[in-house]
């Protein structure tokens, strides 16, 4: 039990207990103590939340969501795209090189800045575009923000029970401490110095993946969804949805189907698997086991952020993945592979994941293949199910695996590791940026 006493004069326009938390308290009391301490509507140029849009298109302009902002970076395995000439999408919610976005709902408080790259984004309506003035280093305010004393403040002013969200108004009002331009300064070479790890990691990933599309033949096969389509009566299976029988699933067969390639299906190399189990939420622990879900498996690596913990109970022992196993989503987002890294030893695995032990392949270069466009494709395609596609163990295990030479599985497994690497790396000078934003405050 937490315990906050405060003055009756401290009391605002909400009466929660949980808007006293101490944590709060503390860093309000931080900020108090300190010069050059601004509203953020004072050092900045505007502030301008998104619009709902719900027509999608296979390709146009970015809809930037909330779920493609992550602390380390954005994320747009999953990207939507909008018609940005259409007349009811305004011009000022896009977003623009330089800018920082906020992600409003949700997991409230994330905040980046907008590379060039992603410039004439469009935002969603979770999500608050912020434009920055001469009075701000952007770089020193992300980090800022994402520091315990933007943190905090995000989530103590959010709005809501089920899902919080932060108003435009409660935002501009946020405490900034603006120090001298020197410190500032520091802050961004320790951003860039990431920046430029996280870009050299992609181009490893890429690199793996250029690599092994070549030694595939995908390196320029056309995955794009055909309007018109014929197919042979006698080609027919079980299936009678379009979708099932587009051009692409038949050539990426045909190619993994060359006689140049040793084929076999990945249950040839599955030693133990399960399909996870829904366990009771009023088991669950601040401290504990991990439960892996499904919004915690992205592409090879497993996202740990909210993640849930559980106690090590007898009876769900048959339900745990292990430090090299391999999960696979088989609802939602299917398709979706990652590998359980060396650091956790035991895992609990939720409902529509399959979790595999393999043997007799390098595991990195497997979880690496399955998780190639074209690859999942074919996982996309056994699904069923409407509104939530689902697949079964079945047909997952199902997928032809090549057999590539040692040495090719080798580097490619080399540089998914440099790419890892790397992106630790860049995850820790953002962590230590962010350490001295706050040793700066509590001096």
């Amino acid at each position: 039990m937490q315990t906050s006493t405060i003055k009756f004069s401290q009391i605002e326009d909400r009466i929660d207990a949980e808007y006293y938390k101490p944590e709060y308290l503390e860093i309000y009391n931080d900020l108090k103590k300190k010069k050059d301490v601004f509203l953020l509507k004072d050092v900045i140029k505007e502030i301008i939340s998104g619009s709902y849009i719900d027509a999608y298109f296979p390709e146009g302009t970015l809809y930037l969501r909330v779920n493609n902002l992550k602390e380390d970076g954005f994320v747009l395995s999953d990207a939507k795209y909008v018609d940005i000439q259409y007349s009811k999408i305004p011009q000022r919610i896009r977003v623009h090189t330089h800018d920082l976005v906020l992600g409003r709902t949700g997991t409230v408080g994330i905040v980046l800045i907008v590379p060039s790259e992603l410039d004439g984004a469009v935002m969603s309506q979770h999500i608050t575009k912020i434009v920055l003035s001469e009075k701000i280093n952007r770089f020193y305010l992300m980090i800022y923000l994402n520091s315990k004393y933007g943190k905090l403040q995000a989530e103590k002013t959010a709005l809501g029970s089920m899902q919080k969200e932060l108003t435009l108004d409660v935002t501009k009002n946020f405490k900034i401490l603006v120090p001298p331009k020197s410190f500032q300064q520091k802050i961004e070479e320790m951003v860039k110095d990431a920046q430029k790890k996280r870009k050299l990691a992609d181009e490893k990933y890429k690199e793996a993946e250029e690599i092994l599309n070549k030694e595939l033949g995908l390196e320029n096969l056309d995955l794009s969804t055909q309007k018109t389509f014929e197919t042979k009566f006698s080609e027919a299976e079980d299936r009678f949805d379009p979708e099932y029988y587009q051009p692409k699933y038949k050539k990426i067969k045909a190619l993994l189907s060359n006689e140049k390639l040793t084929t076999k299906s990945l249950k040839s190399f599955v030693k133990k698997y399960n399909c996870g189990f829904t366990f009771p939420t009023e088991i669950y622990l601040i401290k504990g086991i991990p439960l892996l879900r499904i919004k915690n498996l992205k592409r090879i690596e497993i996202d740990f952020e909210g993640v849930e913990f559980l106690p090590d109970l007898d009876e769900y022992q048959e339900f745990v993945a292990k430090s090299g196993d391999i999960l696979i989503s088989m609802s939602g987002t299917v398709g979706a592979v990652s590998l359980v890294p060396e650091n956790i030893q035991k895992a609990f695995v939720n409902q529509r994941i399959t979790s595999i032990s393999t043997e007799r392949i390098n595991k990195l270069y497997l979880c690496f293949y399955l998780n190639l466009p074209a690859i999942n494709s074919l996982m996309v395609r056994e699904t069923t199910g409407g509104v939530q596609k689902n697949i079964t163990y079945k047909d997952i295990t199902s997928v032809p695996v090549p057999i590539l030479s040692q040495s090719i599985q080798q580097k490619i497994s080399s540089l998914i590791q440099q790419s890892f690497k790397l992106h630790q790396e860049a995850k820790e000078l953002i962590e230590q940026a962010k350490l001295k934003v706050e040793e700066m405050i509590e001096k």
